[in-house]
């Protein structure tokens, strides 16, 4: 049950994942044609979801206090999939707005920091690794969503496309999430690497409030805290500004469409398997050491899109960014677990996500303005490589060595 349970996460988020955020661009030519925006309009759409992707996380913490992260799962599918089903029937911006809002709220309560919870309390042992597992269905349900979409959206329609990964997410969220329990403790298990003993086996877990933890009230007094969270921003602004612009970039830089298209779906094969080698390293390495190198491999990223105009530099840009990218995911739980504890878990993961969509949503306004007088990525992308020179620093003196990790 242990590993059925990865691979109903892994389902899960490629479902959820797929037929959303890593589906998203495919519909963005067809839909502006339809609804007769200009492609500026379509772009903000990044920017609503980013807003509510800080609306989602800011309400997250509350409502996984009050509510069984499983309930919060299963509604959270439902109203997921309705949007994706309202995707279908938009006629103008506002409307296409606004789906998208309560879509990025909706799957930021009901996403990664819920599917977190579940596999810590489901494995205590290596957990980094066999979060980054179940993590890859999220990469995943890109490639297979993005893979059906390129064949359904010119034969069908961008409209019955939607309404057809709307049927497709219901389907498997339908059989998931009626296997998923929060706790091992549901079918009289212990948490895989619990250590063994006579005693009888527990029939709930331990309280939340008896968990080891730290209080969100006293580290936002912690000046460590707060370059901590500039950390997360920084990252948030650096990431996005090569994320959404790589295939344009490659386009500019004088590869055709076909190819920009093949170096971006490798860049996501190296986005889905980065993340169990990302959990490696920050189970063997530590949460510090995992950091830097993570850091230094986005570097990489950017560097390479930097000089991409010589073939050498496309894989170094394919690994460093795709493993840097799957990061991104992985890395916010374990920050969570290993610096705060798990008492506050769901609040420490709320701010994380939203100092991070903040960067988000601020990365299209700066690399957009930079593009309109430059013509060109190469700026921002030189920025971006400075926001993570001070993410490194910022690593080196606030994060804590191997073995020193407070929880």
């Amino acid at each position: 049950m242990h590993w059925i349970t990865v691979l109903v996460v892994f389902f899960s988020l490629a479902a959820m994942w797929g037929a959303t955020f890593n589906s998203a661009s495919l519909f963005i030519a067809p839909m502006q044609e339809t609804l007769g925006a200009t492609r500026a309009q379509m772009v903000i759409g990044v920017t609503v979801k980013g807003i509510g992707g800080i609306v989602g996380s800011f309400f997250c913490a509350y409502i996984l206090k009050r509510m069984q992260v499983v309930r919060v799962l299963r509604i959270g599918g439902i109203l997921l999939v309705g949007s994706v089903f309202a995707l279908s029937f938009v006629q103008n911006i506002p409307q296409y707005y606004l789906a998208l809002a309560i879509q990025s709220i909706i799957i930021s309560i009901g996403g990664y920091i819920p599917m977190s919870m579940i596999i810590q309390n489901w494995f205590e042992k290596k957990t980094s690794v066999v979060m980054g597992f179940a993590f890859m269905g999220s990469g995943f349900g890109g490639i297979i969503y993005n893979w059906l979409g390129g064949i359904w959206i010119p034969s069908l329609g961008w409209r019955q496309t939607y309404l057809i990964f709307a049927a497709i997410t219901f389907v498997v969220l339908s059989v998931t999430f009626s296997i998923l329990r929060p706790t091992p403790y549901h079918f009289n298990l212990r948490p895989l690497g619990a250590e063994q003993n006579n005693d009888k086996v527990k029939s709930e877990p331990v309280r939340q409030e008896l968990l080891p933890g730290a209080e969100v009230e006293d580290e936002l007094k912690s000046a460590r805290f707060w370059m901590f969270m500039l950390a997360i921003f920084l990252v948030g602004m650096g990431s996005n500004a090569l994320f959404d612009n790589v295939s344009p970039h490659l386009i500019d830089s004088g590869y055709s469409l076909t190819q920009a298209a093949r170096i971006s779906s490798a860049l996501m094969v190296f986005l889905m398997l980065g993340k169990p080698a990302v959990g490696y390293l920050f189970d063997t390495f530590g949460i510090k050491s995992a950091s830097i190198i993570s850091t230094l491999l986005m570097a990489i990223g950017l560097i390479s899109a930097i000089f991409i105009s010589q073939n050498f530099f496309i894989i170094t840009l394919v690994v460093g960014a795709g493993i840097g990218f799957a990061s991104l995911s992985v890395a916010f739980p374990i920050y969570c677990y290993g610096l705060f504890g798990a008492k506050n878990y769901p609040g420490f993961s709320s701010l994380l996500q939203i100092a991070h969509s903040t960067g988000k949503i601020i990365s299209p306004l700066v690399v957009g303005a930079l593009y309109d007088q430059t013509g060109s990525y190469t700026l921002s992308f030189y920025i971006a490589l400075m926001y993570h020179v001070a993410v490194l620093l910022i690593w080196v003196f606030v994060l804590p060595k191997h073995g020193r990790e407070p929880y």
